[in-house]
């Protein structure tokens, strides 16, 4: 494996016309996408691509989900991603991934995921073969000693000033 670094920047991405909604920004459902395509290119880094599910028939399901949403992009903007392991085991990984507006540099959302590896013969959580959770081992521990995201575990509320 290359040097890894702290985090990852693996994806880019163009917000594509299709993406925007009635407010002329990209909709929240597509930052859901734009993530998961940036999740895709991570996991495929770890050697999990079409190949791997084909052959392995095994795959990745979401665990949990979670957006946070801090500033808005539009149609054309180009962005690019950062993936941080945050945790892992033989079955799951846990990591934080940012999209930043890639010329402005400013952070547009963040999303914290638990993924899972599956049987698709089974459906049933599974461990990754050694080789694979070697590698996400090996990046878990790298990036265990960067500090964790001030987001991170975030709960979801209405911040007041004072109580009603």
């Amino acid at each position: 494996m290359p040097q890894i670094s702290t985090p990852l920047e693996l994806h880019t991405e163009i917000v594509r016309p299709e993406w925007i909604d009635h407010n002329g920004h990209m909709n929240s459902a597509y930052y859901v996408l734009a993530f998961d395509e940036a999740g895709t290119s991570l996991f495929r880094y770890f050697g999990i691509s079409e190949e791997y599910r084909k052959n392995a028939r095994s795959g990745i399901f979401v665990g949990d989900y979670h957006v946070h949403y801090s500033r808005e992009v539009v149609e054309g903007d180009p962005l690019r991603f950062t993936h941080l392991i945050i945790d892992c085991d033989e079955r799951k990984v846990h990591y934080w991934q940012e999209m930043f507006h890639a010329t402005k540099g400013y952070l547009a959302a963040q999303c914290e995921v638990i993924m899972l590896h599956v049987s698709l013969s089974t459906r049933r959580v599974t461990p990754f073969p050694p080789e694979i959770f070697a590698k996400i081992k090996s990046v878990c521990e790298i990036h265990a000693k960067a500090p964790p995201p001030e987001d991170l575990g975030h709960v979801i509320r209405i911040r007041r000033k004072e109580s009603l």
